[in-house]
């Protein structure tokens, strides 16, 4: 059991990780003038970090879930 704790732990924190990410990006992207060849950059970066969110908080609902079953 405290190992799945430990788990649910460390991805909160990628989590956190990730959502800090999605932030920066989008201040960074609106910082930039519209026609700037960088916000593709940043518009992937958001992306990128939204799909590795996603990916998380999937493993965490089933660590969730699993630790209901005990």
């Amino acid at each position: 059991m405290d190992n799945i704790q430990d788990e649910i732990e460390l991805l909160q924190i990628e989590i956190q990780q990730a959502n800090a990410a999605i932030d920066k990006a989008l201040r960074d992207r609106r910082a930039l003038n519209k026609d700037s060849p960088l916000i593709a950059d940043f518009n992937a970066a958001v992306a990128s970090a939204r799909q590795a969110l996603a990916s998380v908080e999937v493993k965490l609902r089933r660590l969730y879930e699993s630790k209901g079953d005990d």
